[in-house]
């Protein structure tokens, strides 16, 4: 739900009272001038004012259209105030507010007062990141049945801000008792102006020769009323480009593809085009850029084993049988390349990662057996990824206050408090990485709440808030909001399943603003909880799971607004899905902080 819906915002103005002298003889009182012996009317029944956005300030008389003794009330000389101001804004649109620079706690409205009270200035510039004139984005403004964040049925960034803003005039005149002060009505439209293409982005593309894909490219801002791009080709020897921006490979090769601004010809930007032969490889989980586009690197946890997935891709030719990988790395001391999983035709490799934040490498994965087809493996290219460790809370989670220490299983070794839910738990010998086990989790009776669906849950319930690291990280209240993280974990199912199983990954508050009253256990607080689920594999192999959040479809999770009081919180393992007797392990769990 958008804060103030229906903007009101009151304006205060002083109202100057007559003040006397007090004492006699020939000494007179002050005269604040504020008396009028004539009643106050309207020749129009409303103002109406149309500014656009980024114009400066503007001043706008609020005593247009008022007579008070046949003459326009603007040409009175003594003092008039203009009180009571009520703006109501339409469509949930949210007036914005500046920053202040002197309490940081306090904003600025765009709306302000003369110092005489007569008229209202605008500072339209405060609109200019408020207002698009071709933008329908509706994402906000609603709820859905969870209260999250839905859409209204209004733009997120209107063409237009519609104001109906009312207020008081007092020239001085007596008023017989009861009466109110005539009440005027200012019809006040903000206006979006044009956003111009400033620039082009556009990502690289891979494809195979004889394949046609879809190059990624828009304009900046992506808003602007005319978005529209033209394409070209430095070499259709290797790869042209339709008006569309769908490029067909014609030869292997690399080229580069140009796209350009109609709004703006002198935007444009060119992107990488590489066709490879009809059978080629893909890291499939490296990190996107801002256009969604696979970038070639990947940022990993430290001191665990990361995964890095690989699959093959082929045109005019099915996948089939086994395919085998050869991985080698640039640095062989700090790293270390770990088991391989078969992940469909692909493959996972656990990488082993050093405590060394910002420690880099590069990472090659070739072909070396498998169906191609009609290209032959050797002219199958490797693939390159490139790596840099990052921050895992779980490696280094810092120094409990409490003189015993963190009571919480970091690294899911099967160490720290117990573990507790509705399943048997213990410790495995089979692990990812070099750590000391990996936890077992093995369903029992329960059930989803459709009564039919096996269920297993798991979580170190710690109350002692200085024991828990979640507790402690995430239930600072207000110091805890908004911080952000992503979430990895290494997953195996024992046995091979019938039917999906789903794994779902939960950082649960015990106590927010909002809580439901019947809550009960931690179901009950599931509203407000991070909530992450991934659909396993059908396999006995290894899994490497990079969470998503429910919610945002996102990797990264903040800390809501809602988690504004100091409480305990605690991360919950849910299994769907997994009947009674199987079981499934987990190990090398990371949390990575995400600076805002």
């Amino acid at each position: 739900m958008k804060d103030n819906l229906l903007v009101k915002l009151a304006v205060a103005s002083a109202v100057l009272g007559g003040l006397t002298a007090c004492g006699g003889g020939t000494d007179k009182g002050y005269d604040s001038e504020f008396r009028s012996k004539d009643q106050i009317t309207f020749e129009t029944d409303a103002i109406n004012v149309s500014l656009d956005e980024q114009s400066g300030v503007q001043m706008i008389d609020l005593l247009e259209g008022a007579v008070a003794g046949g003459k326009p009330l603007s040409e009175h000389t003594g003092r008039i105030n203009v009180s009571q101001m009520e703006f109501v804004a339409e469509d949930n649109f949210v007036t914005p507010q500046g920053p202040s620079n002197t309490i940081p706690s306090h904003t600025i409205s765009p709306f302000t007062q003369s110092e005489d009270t007569r008229y209202l200035v605008v500072d339209t510039e405060a609109f200019a990141e408020a207002l698009r004139k071709c933008d329908m984005t509706d994402l906000r403004g609603g709820t859905d049945d969870d209260g999250n964040a839905a859409p209204d049925g209004n733009a997120d960034f209107p063409s237009q801000a519609v104001y109906a803003i009312t207020y008081s005039i007092n020239n001085g005149v007596s008023l017989p008792a009861g009466e109110a002060l005539p009440q005027r009505t200012l019809n006040l439209v903000m206006n979006a102006i044009d956003d111009p293409v400033t620039s082009v982005n556009i990502a690289p593309l891979e494809l195979p020769a004889g394949g046609q894909a879809t190059i990624v490219a828009e304009t900046v801002p992506s808003y602007a009323c005319n978005a529209e791009l033209t394409y070209s080709s430095a070499d259709v020897a290797i790869a042209t480009v339709d008006a569309d921006g769908l490029v067909t490979g014609t030869g292997t090769g690399m080229t580069a593809v140009t796209a350009t601004s109609v709004d703006n010809p002198e935007a444009s930007a060119a992107g990488e085009v590489t066709v490879t032969t009809a059978f080629s490889l893909a890291i499939a989980n490296d990190d996107l850029d801002d256009l969604g586009v696979p970038t070639g690197t990947k940022e990993i946890p430290a001191c665990v084993a990361a995964g890095i997935d690989v699959q093959p891709f082929a045109l005019n030719h099915e996948l089939t049988g086994m395919y085998g990988y050869d991985w080698t790395l640039t640095d062989e001391v700090d790293f270390a390349a770990g088991l391989q999983a078969a992940n469909g035709f692909g493959e996972y490799l656990a990488l082993h990662t050093p405590a060394q934040i910002g420690a880099v490498n590069s990472l090659q994965v070739s072909l070396v057996s498998g169906d191609t087809g009609a290209t032959p493996i050797s002219e199958v290219a490797p693939k390159t990824v490139d790596v840099t460790v990052v921050n895992n809370q779980m490696c280094d989670p810092g120094v409990s206050e409490h003189p015993s220490g963190f009571n919480i299983d970091f690294d899911l070794d099967f160490v720290g408090a117990a573990y507790k839910g509705n399943g048997t738990y213990a410790a495995s010998t089979e692990k990812v990485s070099d750590s000391a086990a990996s936890v077992q989790i093995t369903a029992g009776t329960g059930l989803a709440d459709d009564g039919v669906t096996p269920l297993v849950n798991a979580s170190q319930q710690v109350w002692n808030k200085q024991r828990n690291w979640y507790s402690a990280t995430y239930g600072l209240g207000a110091a805890s909001v908004a911080s952000t993280y992503r979430y990895s974990v290494w997953v195996k199912l024992e046995q091979v399943p019938v039917e999906t199983v789903t794994l779902r990954h939960l950082v649960v508050a015990w106590n927010y603003e909002g809580i439901p009253p019947d809550a009960s256990g931690f179901p009950g607080r599931y509203g407000e909880a991070g909530s992450f689920t991934a659909e396993l594999e059908p396999t006995t192999e290894w899994q490497y799971v990079e969470f998503v959040n429910d919610r945002t479809g996102e990797k990264e999770w903040s800390i809501p607004p809602s988690w504004n009081v100091v409480t305990d919180v605690f991360t919950i393992w849910e299994v769907t899905g997994m009947p009674q007797g199987d079981s499934i392990l987990l190990d090398d769990y990371a949390v990575v902080t995400i600076e805002n």
